[in-house]
Parts: C-alpha cells; sequence; structure tokens
C-alpha cells in the first residue's frame, strides 16, 4: 500500500524555491558554486552540474507553517536534470540524491537515488519503467498507454515481488491540461481492481509551471500550467476527501513565486 502513500504525497507535494531562514530547520551548509548563500545542505554536485539562470532551482513545502520538504535541482549545461538532492524534515533528516543517466542522444535511461529507475523506449516515448525499491517496495514494472495526441492516458504497475497491481487513468481538457485522475488498486490478489481515488482539476491559470508538481513519469512534470482548484476523493475510506483552491503571487517577471491553499504554503525560487 505503500504506493498510496507515494500517490497522496505526489498530489500534494508542492515545488517552492525561496531563501532559508533559521526557521526552516535546514541548516546552514553554503554550496561552493552558487550565489545564494541560503541554500540547503545536501553532497556536493558534480563538476558537471550547474545552475542554469531562470531554472527552477530549490523546492519547500510547508504545512501549518513547519517545513515538511525541500529539494534542490542541478542541470546539465544542455538544461537536462543531473540530480536532485531533496529531504523530508518531518520525518527525518535523511538526505536523499537522485542522479539521472543519458546516452550520447540525450535519452533519459536511469535514475538512481532513493528508488531506481530503467526507462525503456519506442517511438520516442517513455513505454514502460523498471522500479526497484529494495527496502520498501522490491521490483514493480511499471507501462503506460498514449492516445493519439500523444498523452498518457493509463499508467499499470505491477510489483514484481509482493503482486500488487495498480492501474491510474488520466483524462484531459481540450486544451491539453489534465481533468481527472482514476486509481484502481489490486492488492490482495483478486484480480479485481477497485477504484480508490478521485482527483479532478477544476482549471488551469495561464501561468507556465516548470516545477515537479505532480509526476506520471518519475521527475517529469505533468501539468505545464497551474492549477486552479483540486478536488481529491478517497472512495473507500471516510475522513480523507479534501477540495483545494490555489492563490499565487508573482514577481517582477511574472513569475509564479508563491501558492496557498488552506494552511499549506509552496514558494517557487528559481536561479
Amino acid at each position: 500500500m505503500k504506493t498510496i502513500v507515494t500517490f497522496l504525497l505526489l498530489m500534494t507535494m508542492s515545488i517552492f524555491f525561496t531563501n532559508c531562514s533559521s526557521d526552516d530547520g535546514i541548516p546552514r551548509t553554503v554550496n561552493v558554486n552558487s550565489k545564494d548563500k541560503d541554500l540547503p545542505p545536501g553532497p556536493a554536485p558534480s563538476s558537471t552540474a550547474v545552475e542554469l539562470p531562470g531554472y527552477p532551482g530549490i523546492i519547500k513545502k510547508y504545512q501549518n507553517g513547519e517545513l515538511n520538504y525541500w529539494a534542490q535541482y542541478y542541470y546539465r549545461p544542455d538544461g537536462q536534470l543531473l540530480k536532485i538532492i531533496y529531504s523530508y524534515p518531518d520525518s527525518g533528516s535523511e538526505i536523499y540524491t537522485d542522479t539521472f543517466y543519458y546516452n550520447s542522444a540525450g535519452v533519459l535511461l536511469k535514475i538512481d537515488g532513493h528508488d531506481v529507475y530503467d526507462f525503456y523506449w519506442e517511438d520516442d516515448r517513455i513505454v514502460e519503467i523498471i522500479r526497484y525499491n529494495g527496502m520498501w517496495n522490491g521490483r514493480s514494472k511499471i507501462q503506460y498507454e498514449y492516445n493519439t495526441k500523444g498523452q498518457i492516458t493509463q499508467k499499470t504497475e505491477v510489483n514484481l515481488d509482493f503482486q500488487e497491481k495498480e492501474k491510474i487513468i488520466y483524462s484531459y481538457f481540450d486544451d491539453g491540461n489534465l481533468k481527472m485522475i482514476e486509481q484502481y488498486g489490486d492488492y490482495n490478489g483478486s484480480k479485481v481492481y477497485t477504484l480508490y481515488f478521485v482527483t479532478k482539476f477544476e482549471g488551469y491559470t495561464a501561468d507556465r509551471n516548470f516545477f515537479l508538481e505532480l509526476e506520471i513519469i518519475p521527475r517529469q512534470t505533468a501539468q505545464n500550467f497551474y492549477p486552479t482548484a483540486m478536488e481529491f476523493k478517497h472512495l473507500t475510506e471516510s475522513g480523507y476527501d479534501s477540495y483545494e483552491t490555489y492563490d499565487y503571487k508573482h514577481d517582477s517577471r511574472g513569475r509564479v513565486i508563491e501558492k496557498t491553499f488552506g494552511n499549506n504554503k509552496v514558494v517557487y525560487q528559481y536561479y
């Protein structure tokens, strides 16, 4: 059932970039190649990792005023992700690093980190991923189906060690933005998929979203714009339904720098 927890985290995990303060609970370690003296600490990026002006830089998320997630992004000179360093301060002090591996043509082949992902392509699309998390989930095979517009319509994940299965259906607005997510599961080997979660987005702003707030393929954004509201339904248990409306702040260049909803705040900082 850990994948359910992962899905819930992805749905609520917001990415934001701001200067750290002592209230964040992040130690003051300075990265030598950074102009920002208050970035979160973490393993030093390799000599080929760079901070590209205008690109996403640091991610943090607060709930009830407490920091519960942060991440820092490093890139290759060509703009592709090279490393993501991240942590969940409310659940421990451990810092994780995801490292990205590409072939000579710049095609993503592997992500090595807390989870390990091997990517398999067909006709310029990722159609299958082998995911490995030895401590918690073991091995999983993830497969994707696409429509004629190139949008992902279905994600199927089969755990090869524990035999749990999930199927997620995606639908879209006419303008291409993600509209609804339906998550089904077969967690007891019954060979019957039960609909557990339904997530609906009401609409989107005109602001481009360059942050990894919702992922269908690991470490690729599934929403190119910022949603205006979201409704979440847990169809098999009570007490988990939610409805969120989002308010945004912009910088002088018109970029989104903060999102608030309820007792949550997401701040976006760019290099």
